[in-house]
């Protein structure tokens, strides 16, 4: 069989294609999927011709192209996003009709006419003929869903079986959108009505473009020499226009290039870089691309430039990237692959070559090590910009599973490190046989060889705990498999304002009702979703200080401050004192695993220095009731409809029954009605901070010291919520809506106005059919400064005992037992029902006194560093006591100051030193001067992880230190210089430093 011979081979080259036969040869799945794609695109051959295949792509020309989030006008319900689903709702060209799946309706009609430009009802665009074009066009270019259209199929069945058939109606398909493609507009679900405004081309929204023409490239590298390409277009010509099928093609590759109207504003000329997001990541990948096969020289040496600069600074020392959603991190992945497989293949002939990215440790971590250890009992963690996880299950997510599979295939191939290489292979031969029978979906699948293993590994799901030090991360399991996760980093792009808020999960469930994300710019992302308010943690003062259009919170990131791990419980604890500047706003939060497999968590959220808290929570996803017990209802009108009219001094528009935004919340995440001054897209109400989605609000006053809230699941679940109440507490219950406003589920607010507050509690999450129950919770009389303390009952076994205090010092409890003394801020107790102690935790003590039994806890000292090895990232510290779980360290300039956490990879105990090896890079990130004058420091490339930089050090090759004061732009430092920098210098910006001091976390 003869193979086809590209022009470059800068994706696949005819290395890739014999890996493919080999793949076809030796693995079943490959076989079938080979034989799948080749009927698809037989039956594509017989099924549209030439003729046929130009009228339908030539009619899109002066037409619209959309998603159709406003939904169904007749039913108001949203159309299914699956291609499967979709594909039975659409007709055959030449018709381009859909029909609604909820209500059976066929658009466009006499009711609903569409000339192609849509139409406006009630005060919402639709446009029928421009989702039937957006799904024509996906399908037969690439989209959003599948980047690899059935040009991009035809073009590989070319490759492997030479038949030219194959590539004639590939360059069909090219030729014809190429026609069109220049001057259309992308989407238009998220324009108002005929705006002329850019978002993209056809039915690719801003970076989309990107992606798909990176394939495009690709098809066109392999048909380069078809002698098709040479003849006049066919759809110039229909048009009326000059030019060859070549000419027509190569225009569309350089149109839309190196800037993204409608999407964040960058232009990638010369080699500039702006922000590092994942949309200039994609304009990266498509300049390397475009520049590779029509011989760019200078795109190539601006891509092989960008992809080192985005490996050092927009992933950070963890190998976690910078935006605030694992979700868009795990994307980034698959850009970053190509970026770099692009930029290998572009190395040859620049006069200097850059590091290898397939040898970058970082990198790899990135792509392959992170997302297992991410994973919350199988889950992907759903926080940030992402969709919601209503998935019930324990085993692994199979996306990213294949993701990860692909990431190390691209490593195991294409690292020069031998031992980056052999870890790879480890990952495939553990991943291997979950993913294969998967595989086959994308070209890579095919076009890289799959090793044969005689021995495979079983995968096995992180069961610890997991903290990414700089970005802030933090994943509490317990023996249980309970989990939780919590944020202290800082806020970026894509992130919710949802800093110490819990994400919890449960029997294969994320239990604590994340709302998601779903369309960007949307009424429903930017007033509601993106809000504190609308996770699991406390708001102070109402978070006023939110201006028009903001998402969240400007923050520089806090700091996980302890980690306590035993069998009986694990704790962690979160300090976050910038987010509101308040003197103290810190959460420390414990899973205590049960014998039936439940776990219960406790929950110590302190605030120091508010004015107002709004402590807030909310349980399951599926319908669930919510119940009150120990708390009286207030009669007297208290005021407010909603959250925001609660204690308003103002009149409000929204804060009265059925015009509250959380009850107009519809389809299209936009507000049906709108009312006088909204917009359907990209508004935020005043007050912005989501409280205006909280309505049907009833107030409470605690009767009891403890208060029981409990929400019983259709599905069978029960989360119970005990909370230790203040007298002049605020006890509220409300309904908030999803995201399109198709369900309204309850939520719990406990309101404060002490300066200082401490709020208690316990939660504990069971099938209704489990007997244990936690069935008491008692405040407990205790000696010293802002100490909580409190007994649960749990079934008639055991007592647990906790006791709490923000600051160190002595504390002495009362319990029915005797009284119980801790020395530090810390500690649990469990006895049996007649005072036997069972187990002990000495959490953050040092010790701890029971009916005359004194357990010892840890000390946990601050040591200096001696010396540093920024190369082989190690630390060498005095001989000390290291602990038995030596996998987290702080690092900070001096004991009170702010620390930085880092992962140890191992620990030397010699007599004279002991040597600390770090998984972390000491590199924040890197950069090059461009000019050094008085304090202010100006650096050829972004720093999309500076918000945290303040107090950090900045070390260049030449001798150049300072430290950083602040960074007004990602370009622009501000520092105190202690030696001075020279342009064209290289630096790096690091925590870490002889003299400072170290702590295990």
């Amino acid at each position: 069989m003869k193979t086809p011979v590209p022009k470059i081979g800068f994706y696949f080259s005819p290395n890739n294609v014999t890996m493919a036969r080999r793949n076809i040869e030796t693995h079943e799945w490959a076989k079938r999927r080979f034989e799948q794609m080749r009927q698809q695109c037989d039956d594509f051959l017989a099924g549209y011709s030439d003729e046929v295949i130009y009228q339908c792509t030539l009619s899109m020309r002066g037409q619209t192209f959309a998603y159709g989030i406003s939904g169904c006008p007749y039913c108001q319900k949203s159309f299914p996003s699956s291609p499967e689903a979709q594909s039975r709702m659409f007709s055959l060209f030449p018709d381009k009709t859909l029909t609604c799946p909820n209500c059976s309706h066929t658009l466009p009609n006499t009711d609903f006419p569409d000339d192609g430009r849509g139409f406006v009802h009630k005060g919402s665009a639709y446009y029928p003929v421009g989702m039937w074009n957006f799904y024509t066009a996906g399908w037969l270019l690439g989209g959003v869903r599948d980047h690899e259209g059935m040009v991009t199929k035809l073009t590989y069945m070319y490759m492997l079986t030479g038949e030219k058939k194959y590539a004639q109606k590939a360059i069909v398909i090219l030729d014809a959108f190429a026609a069109v493609f220049p001057g259309t507009l992308g989407p238009r679900d998220f324009t108002p009505y005929a705006s002329k405004v850019e978002m993209g081309r056809l039915h690719l929204l801003t970076s989309i473009v990107h992606r798909v023409k990176v394939f495009l490239a690709h098809d066109y590298d392999w048909l380069y020499h078809l002698e098709d390409m040479d003849t006049l277009s066919p759809a110039l010509t229909l048009l009326g226009e000059p030019g060859t099928v070549r000419e027509n093609i190569e225009r569309m590759l350089h149109d839309y290039m190196l800037t993204e109207p409608g999407g964040p504003a960058y232009n990638l000329k010369d080699g500039n870089l702006t922000e590092l997001h994942n949309h200039e990541a994609d304009g990266v990948r498509a300049m390397l691309a475009v520049g590779l096969v029509t011989e760019q020289r200078e795109y190539c040496e601006w891509g092989i430039n960008a992809t080192e600069v985005f490996l050092s600074n927009a992933v950070g020392r963890d190998g976690m990237y910078f935006e605030g959603s694992y979700g868009y991190s795990m994307f980034t992945i698959t850009v970053f692959l190509d970026m770099a497989l692009l930029s290998v293949r572009a190395v040859s002939g620049t006069p200097s070559v850059p590091s290898h990215p397939f040898a970058s440790e970082r990198f790899f971590r990135f792509a392959v090590q992170n997302p297992m250890e991410m994973l919350c009992q199988g889950h992907l963690p759903c926080y940030g910009d992402w969709g919601q996880d209503r998935v019930r299950s324990r085993e692994p997510d199979a996306k990213t599973l294949r993701d990860t599979y692909r990431a190390a295939l691209h490593f195991y191939h294409v690292s020069p490190q031998s031992n980056i290489r052999d870890e790879a292979a480890d990952w495939l031969k553990r991943l291997y046989p979950l993913v294969f029978s998967q595989l086959g979906e994308k070209g890579i699948d095919l076009f890289l060889w799959h090793p044969v293993w005689k021995h495979t590994a079983p995968l096995h799901l992180p069961k610890d705990v997991t903290i990414t030090g700089q970005a802030g991360i933090g994943i509490l399991r317990d023996t249980n498999e309970t989990t939780v996760l919590m944020r202290t980093g800082a806020n970026h792009t894509h992130a919710h304002d949802d800093a110490l808020a819990l994400t919890c999960y449960a029997y294969g469930k994320e239990i604590s009702a994340d709302l998601g994300y779903s369309v960007y710019g949307s009424n429903g992302h930017y007033g509601w979703t993106t809000k504190s308010i609308a996770h699991n943690t406390v708001v102070v003062n109402k978070d006023n200080q939110m201006k028009k259009g903001q998402l969240y919170k400007p923050f520089s990131g806090g700091e996980f401050s302890l980690l306590y791990r035993s069998p009986e419980a694990v704790v962690y604890e979160g300090k976050a004192p910038s987010l509101y500047g308040t003197d103290a706003f810190q959460r420390m939060v414990g899973l205590v695993p049960l014998p039936d497999g439940s776990s219960y968590l406790v929950d110590f959220f302190y605030i120091r220095g508010a004015g107002t808290c709004d402590y807030s929570f909310r349980a399951f996803h599926e319908k669930a009731e919510l119940t009150l017990e120990g708390v009286r209802q207030l009669t007297e009108k208290q005021g407010g409809w909603t959250l925001a009219g609660v204690e308003s001094s103002a009149k409000l528009y929204f804060d009265e029954p059925g015009k509250s935004f959380g009850e107009r919340l519809t389809t299209g995440e936009t507000f049906v009605p709108l009312l006088e001054g909204e917009k359907t897209q990209y508004w935020t109400p005043a007050p912005n901070n989501g409280y205006g989605f909280i309505y049907d609000i009833r107030q409470y006053h605690p009767q009891l010291s403890c208060i029981k809230a409990r929400w019983e699941s259709e599905e069978g679940y029960e989360m119970a919520w005990h909370g230790l109440m203040d007298a002049d507490d605020r006890v509220m219950t409300g309904k908030y809506p999803n995201l399109s406003g198709t369900e309204q589920h309850p939520i719990l607010i406990v309101r404060s106005h002490r300066p200082t507050k401490q709020y208690t509690a316990l939660i504990h999450t069971t099938k209704k059919e489990n007997p244990l129950r936690i069935t008491g919770l008692h405040r407990l009389n205790a000696r010293g400064g802002e100490v909580t303390a409190f007994a649960v009952e749990a079934g008639s076994g055991w007592l647990d005992f906790w006791a709490y205090s923000p600051v160190a010092q002595s504390i002495a409890v009362r319990t029915r037992f005797g009284e119980w003394c801790i020395e530090g801020r810390c500690g649990f107790l469990r006895t049996d029902r007649t005072g036997k102690l069972l187990a002990y935790a000495c959490i953050e003590a040092v010790s701890m006194t029971f009916q005359g039994k004194k357990m010892e806890g840890t000390k946990r000292e601050w040591v200096p560093i001696k010396s540093i090895d920024y190369k082989k990232r190690a630390l060498r510290l005095r001989p000390h006591s290291i602990p038995k779980s030596a996998d987290y360290i702080r690092i900070a300039p001096a004991p009170d100051a702010p620390a930085s956490l880092y992962s140890v990879k191992e620990v030397r105990n010699g007599q004279e030193e002991v040597t600390v090896l770090l998984r972390d890079s000491f590199s924040l990130s890197r950069g090059l001067i461009v000019s050094c004058e008085k304090n202010t420091i100006r650096t050829c490339y972004p720093l999309p992880l500076a918000a945290s930089f303040r107090g950090k050090l900045m070390l260049g090759e030449r001798g150049g230190r300072a430290v950083i004061e602040d960074v007004p732009d990602l370009k622009t430092i501000r520092a105190r210089i202690l030696a001075p920098f020279t342009g064209g210098e290289a630096f790096d910006i690091i925590d870490a430093a002889e003299g400072y001091v170290t702590q295990w976390l």
